[in-house]
């Protein structure tokens, strides 16, 4: 027979010291991390980290801005009207879109950290996911997972999968980003 937890269960848990290293390691912050944003900054290795995801995202919006160019040369070039020069432009749509979706993503990251500052929420949080079908063929369709920690029902926080495993639902502070609202670190509120 299986066992559940209370809530007075996970109340006592979220308090132990091993709840709070599980959340620093599935969200990537020190006990330093915590105090800045207690504070209402980010700290020094927390700006690092996003500056090396801005970098990371630029870089592959780079990638695929360039290699929109030839894909819409090689598209005229051939004729659009043909077969191959459609599917030649396609291609260079396909990879002028995730150049806007890296950039509609990174934009209000790389403000948040720019301006260094830190919000933070305080309530029950939970876990919640979404699953999105997307069509592979006509009778065929794939399962995409987002997983999110909802606080008080009402707002909503991506997180990934090892941040939603790690959450046992009780009272939380939670400390994020404003305009990305990205999760930076988290504690049982006392």
């Amino acid at each position: 027979m299986g066992m559940t937890r209370s809530a007075d269960d996970a109340a006592a848990y979220v308090q132990l010291p091993i709840y709070t290293d599980q959340l620093a390691a599935a969200l990537n912050f020190s006990p330093s991390d915590l105090e800045a944003n207690r504070a209402g900054r980010l700290s020094d290795s927390q700006r690092s980290n996003q500056y090396r995801s801005i970098r990371r995202a630029v870089t592959l919006a780079t990638v695929f801005a360039l290699l929109t160019v030839p894909c819409v040369a090689a598209s005229i070039a051939i004729g659009i009207t043909s077969g191959l020069g459609l599917l030649t432009l396609l291609l260079g749509a396909a990879f002028a879109l995730f150049v806007a979706v890296f950039v509609r993503y990174t934009t209000p990251l790389w403000r948040d950290v720019d301006a260094g500052l830190v919000s933070s929420i305080e309530g029950m949080v939970s876990q919640s996911e979404k699953e999105t079908d997307i069509r592979t063929g006509p009778f065929t369709t794939v399962p995409i997972w987002a997983y999110y920690w909802t606080v008080d029902a009402a707002d909503r926080f991506w997180v990934s999968g090892k941040a939603y495993a790690a959450l046992t639902p009780a009272r939380h502070r939670v400390y994020f980003l404003p305009q990305s609202r990205r999760i930076m670190a988290a504690e049982p509120a006392r």
